[in-house]
């Protein structure tokens, strides 16, 4: 709603820009409510699309808009304690492929013509593209999320008025998804899965 109000009263001198971004993701998932069954390890995935980028002259207030093609992974490790026997193991190397929408309100620190710094934060949405069965041993360990919501918050720097360098945090408002009866455990694991994104942006 708020995003929707500031398009209402941008300027018609508004600068509009568009490019392309990419990057590396770092995540790690956590399984809220397992008693410490489970770990994770950190995945290391990528992504790549356009960027829309609007802002209001003067003030360096502004909005962009990226649809993103990211492939992130997912590997759980457990540590489960069989009638005294501990067993240990991993799940195999999940695949995630995703399309991601973030679309984040924006300030720019402009130092010169040559440098300047953002922030940025805004709701992120990401439809999940693979098979959402979790398995281990041919056994179904529980399902992905179709649709998830998150929230970035990130800083960068601006080089050169085209180039643009920046550090995210994605936040998992909700769950990527559950574990269900593992081990013969009666129970819903939930999964969350947030993410420090590097990212960097030609604009034309």
């Amino acid at each position: 709603m708020c995003l929707a109000a500031f398009l209402l009263t941008v300027p018609a001198s508004a600068q509009f820009r568009w490019g392309l971004e990419g990057g590396v993701n770092l995540s790690k998932a956590s399984v809220k409510g397992d008693g410490g069954l489970f770990d994770a390890s950190n995945r290391t995935g990528w992504f790549v699309g356009p960027k829309v980028q609007m802002t209001m002259p003067i003030i360096g207030l502004g909005i962009d808009a990226s649809l993103l093609y990211s492939q992130k992974y997912m590997k759980l490790d457990y540590s489960y304690n069989d009638e005294g026997a501990v067993e240990t193991g991993s799940t195999p190397n999940k695949s995630m492929p995703y399309i991601e929408i973030p679309i984040n309100l924006r300030y720019n620190f402009g130092f010169s013509s040559l440098v300047g710094v953002y922030l940025a934060t805004g709701p992120q949405y990401s439809w999940y593209l693979g098979s959402r069965n979790l398995t281990f041993d041919g056994e179904s360990l529980g399902r992905l999320e179709r649709s998830t919501f998150s929230w970035n918050v990130g800083a960068g720097v601006t080089l050169l008025n085209h180039l643009q360098l920046g550090l995210t945090y994605n936040i998992a408002m909700g769950e990527t998804g559950r574990l269900e009866d593992f081990k013969d455990q009666i129970a819903r694991f939930d999964i969350k899965n947030n993410s420090w994104q590097v990212r960097l942006v030609y604009l034309f």
